[in-house]
């Protein structure tokens, strides 16, 4: 928990102005807007940024009339092999992100005290850092504002990954933060428990508003039919997995309250909401550029200028939802085709079924393990296929190995899995998904 400066409430407070304001903007007058912050980002970022400053002068480009359409589509690869000449800090590098991330589990704890710093979960084979200043943080993290009443001291449940820097947790803790507090009460429940803590540590809680995983959403829902999980949500969010139509129904059967939807990610922090009066997912285009394309998305992000990302791609496609009119000058999108995992279920020591979410294998950040996937065999055994960087010492292969097995035998004692066995298989690479374009991180044998 942070305590806000007079002026990060301030922000927070005119976040919420500028949203409700933009709402009521027509689409000529949203994307004239855009334009506008746009220049204004590409006029900064040729100071400061060498990447951004060689990109301009090599096409030729005008800081005053260019659109994000000048610029090249830029990679997550991209990021990561430039990531020192493209942040707008000079005195930030890669190195000293990865240094943070390797000795930090808190999500709330800033780097060098001033900078949010996210990951991503390394699904393309490498894990990519973005960091945001306080103001870049707040216009992304108070877009859920916008379809969550103020009431004093809500209590709000988030479950999922808790334990590190991932986008989800961070945002929803924010909540918590400064006079944030005076309207939220949240409490976090990682997904590495096991499902019965969980359920147990909820009923205590009481929490008038749930969200999480679709995937642990279920899981609960199952709960509360069963009569184990016994509580009254008001709001059901749903956020870091696609919300099928069938899991949506059977949610809002269950509790008996609307399951709304969300889009984030660690690039971009909230993207896209189910915001009130409609009922398609909107892109919340204030100060993202969307360029929405046959095989992925392009975003522009107008509010980071610490890590500057124009056009930048992503790997999910969105599908225009031109059904009906919306009230709202932002796109509506019907669907969002992204990863979507097999959980990891397996039988517990005491005889009951439970399951490792996918993303808690995100948390094995680990030096010298490149890219990962696990194969479940059955009930009780899987295989973890792992592919270590090419340049390991055979001492240092060793290390990670026995480092990799360590993490994964700590990851089943805290879920009561200790029966539960694996073997290791190193592999050179791992298959690519043709859907995705990126390797799936949990297959079926």
């Amino acid at each position: 928990m942070r305590l806000h400066s007079p002026r990060e409430s301030y922000l927070w407070l005119k976040a919420l102005w500028d949203h409700r304001r933009t709402q009521r903007l027509s689409r000529t007058q949203l994307e004239a807007e855009q334009r506008a912050k746009f220049r204004r980002l590409v006029s900064f970022i040729y100071q400061h940024s060498p990447y951004y400053r060689a990109l301009i002068k090599t096409h030729g480009l005008d800081p005053l009339t260019c659109l994000p359409t000048d610029f090249p589509i830029l990679t997550k690869s991209d990021v990561i092999e430039h990531f020192n000449e493209i942040i707008t800090d000079r005195t930030i590098t890669r190195r000293d992100i990865a240094e943070f991330l390797s000795r930090s589990r808190d999500p709330e704890e800033l780097f060098r005290g001033r900078y949010h710093v996210l990951h991503t979960s390394g699904t393309s084979g490498t894990v990519g850092y973005y960091l945001f200043s306080h103001k870049a943080w707040i216009k992304g993290a108070s877009n859920p504002i916008r379809v969550s009443s103020l009431r004093l001291r809500r209590k709000v449940a988030y479950i999922a990954a808790t334990r590190g820097h991932f986008a989800g947790v961070s945002l929803v803790l924010a909540g918590n933060d400064g006079t944030n507090r005076l309207f939220h009460n949240v409490r976090t429940f990682d997904v590495g428990q096991p499902l019965s803590q969980i359920i147990r540590e909820l009923n205590q809680f009481q929490p008038e508003a749930i969200s999480g995983y679709a995937t642990i959403l279920r899981q609960l829902a199952e709960a509360q039919e069963r009569g184990e999980l016994r509580i009254s949500p008001t709001h059901i969010g749903n956020g870091g997995e696609a919300l099928l139509p069938e899991v949506k129904a059977y949610l809002e059967r269950v509790f008996r309250v609307p399951a709304l939807n969300s889009y984030a990610s660690s690039e971009h922090l909230v993207m896209g909401l189910n915001l009130p009066g409609t009922d398609g997912l909107h892109l919340l285009e204030d100060d993202l550029i969307f360029e929405l394309r046959p095989d992925c998305t392009c975003i522009t992000n107008l509010f980071n200028e610490v890590l500057p990302l124009i056009r930048y791609r992503m790997d999910d496609v969105l599908i225009p939802d031109t059904s009906n009119h919306s009230p709202y000058p932002y796109t509506k999108v019907q669907e969002v085709i992204g990863r979507r995992e097999h959980s990891l279920a397996f039988t517990n020591e005491h005889g009951q079924e439970d399951f490792i979410h996918p993303i808690v294998i995100v948390e094995l950040i680990i030096p010298g393990l490149k890219a990962w996937q696990v194969v479940l065999e059955s009930k009780t055994r899987f295989r973890f296929r792992a592919c270590f960087n090419s340049n390991l010492t055979k001492q240092e292969h060793q290390e990670t190995q026995k480092h990799l097995c360590a993490k994964l035998d700590a990851i089943l004692a805290e879920k009561e899995m200790r029966n539960v066995a694996f073997t290791l298989e190193p592999v050179d690479s791992l298959p690519i998904d043709a859907a995705t374009g990126k390797f799936r991180l949990v297959l079926r044998a």
